[in-house]
């Protein structure tokens, strides 16, 4: 029989995802967006901590700017 390549929504990660991107309660260094960001990615927090400090390294200090704002708005 034929065999439907469309994914059912209930098939995808999606459904493990948080509802909204939220600083980590329980995962955080400074303010917990590094943290927050992996939650709702499902990644490892530390890989996001990483490609952060990447950021940082190749924004001359922009990154940091943006994570201080990041950490004002998102909500805990």
């Amino acid at each position: 029989m034929w065999r439907s390549t469309v994914l059912d929504y209930n098939q995808t990660n999606y459904i493990n995802m948080p509802a909204k991107l939220r600083k980590s309660r329980t995962d955080k260094m400074l303010a917990g967006v590094c943290g927050g960001f992996a939650e709702y990615l499902g990644w490892d927090a530390t890989l996001v901590r990483i490609i952060f400090a990447l950021i940082l390294v190749s924004s001359f200090g922009t990154a940091v700017l943006a994570y201080f704002i990041l950490a004002i708005v998102m909500p805990d």
